[in-house]
């Protein structure tokens, strides 16, 4: 397998540092930025990659935003993807998770909860039991997921925030850094504060 890491910007650097935990090779990056080399590992142009002879290629979208990542995921769909957990991360042997997502150092998947594909689980963030998180989402560091709490397709959950046993959050919402999520939220608004509001 060929491993390549879709992004050649921080989140791409976070990927690639645990991949180096795991002591697994990164063959390079994939971007149309004009460089040619990021954290001294060669970067093909996107444009370019489907017509490079790559034997087994297999990839990695290291994009922070829910959308794009799901828009390349379709584009490349053809193509092997993986997914990388950090050595510190901690996964139940009951949990489930998608494939192309990520697990950074220190987040928690606890026992039964199923995380989608493509999504990004941050640093410290904890999934807690029973949870259903669904594809293309993105957790951010040190937010909390209580217990049962079931969260839809590209949701994108800011740092620090705190959501509680049992709420669901419906396909493409947004909860603030710091917010503490006491009750459902509808598809596609953003909530933020203590307790979390609808912004309008």
């Amino acid at each position: 397998m060929n491993r390549y890491i879709f992004g050649a910007g921080g989140h791409g650097k976070v990927v690639l540092d645990a991949l180096q935990c795991l002591n697994l090779v990164c063959n390079g990056f994939v971007d149309d930025k004009d460089i040619d080399s990021w954290t001294s590992l060669p970067v093909l142009k996107y444009t370019d990659f489907n017509l490079i002879n790559i034997k087994n290629p297999a990839i990695h979208i290291a994009i922070g935003s829910c959308a794009a990542r799901e828009k390349i995921s379709m584009e490349i769909e053809h193509l092997d993807f993986f997914s990388v957990y950090h050595p510190c991360a901690s996964v139940s042997s009951s949990a489930i998770i998608g494939i192309g997502s990520f697990l950074a150092s220190g987040s928690i998947i606890g026992p039964d909860a199923n995380v989608g594909k493509h999504c990004i689980i941050n640093h410290h963030a904890v999934i807690d039991h029973d949870c259903k998180i669904g594809n293309f989402c993105h957790i951010a560091p040190q937010a909390s997921i209580g217990g049962g709490v079931e969260v839809g397709h590209g949701v994108l959950i800011g740092a620090g925030a705190v959501v509680l046993p049992g709420i669901s959050i419906q396909d493409y919402a947004l909860v603030g850094a710091g917010a503490v999520v006491t009750k459902n939220v509808q598809s596609g608004v953003k909530v933020i504060g203590n307790p979390a509001n609808i912004i309008r």
